[in-house]
C-alpha cells in the first residue's frame, strides 16, 4: 500500500519551471502574413447560412411533434445571413441549385459584425 494520499495524482517525470517576467518591448521584423493573404488561400472554414431565429419557452420545445410549424422571426423577402464564427460576413436570397439550396450573395458586409 503507498503512503501517497489518494487525492494526489503521481507526478513522476514531471519537474516543475520558473518563467522569468517579460520585459515589455515594441515588437520589430515583419508582420505575420508580410502581406500575402494568399497563403491563406488553402485554409478551410464552414460557413453557416442562418434563415432567422424563434424564441420559445421549453414546455413549448417539448411539445413539438411532428408536423409542428415554428414562426421563423424574418420575413420571407429578407435576406439570409452567412456566417462565419458567429459573425456575418455577407447576406443573400435563397435560392435552389440542382436538388441543393444555395445562397445568392446580395451584400458583402463591410466589416464581421456579429
Amino acid at each position: 500500500m503507498s503512503n501517497t494520499p489518494s487525492n494526489q495524482h503521481e507526478t513522476s517525470g514531471i519537474q516543475e519551471i520558473e518563467l522569468s517576467e517579460m520585459q515589455a518591448h515594441t515588437p520589430v521584423g515583419p508582420n505575420l502574413l508580410g502581406g500575402n493573404l494568399g497563403l491563406l488561400n488553402g485554409l478551410k472554414v464552414t460557413l453557416s447560412v442562418v434563415v432567422g431565429d424563434v424564441t420559445t419557452t421549453l414546455g413549448e420545445l417539448l411539445s413539438l411533434k411532428e408536423s409542428s410549424v415554428l414562426k421563423i422571426d424574418r420575413q420571407v423577402d429578407y435576406p439570409v445571413d452567412v456566417m462565419v464564427n458567429g459573425s456575418v460576413v455577407a447576406r443573400g436570397q435563397l435560392v435552389v441549385v440542382d436538388d441543393n439550396f444555395g445562397v445568392r450573395v446580395t451584400e458583402i458586409a463591410a466589416t464581421a459584425q456579429s
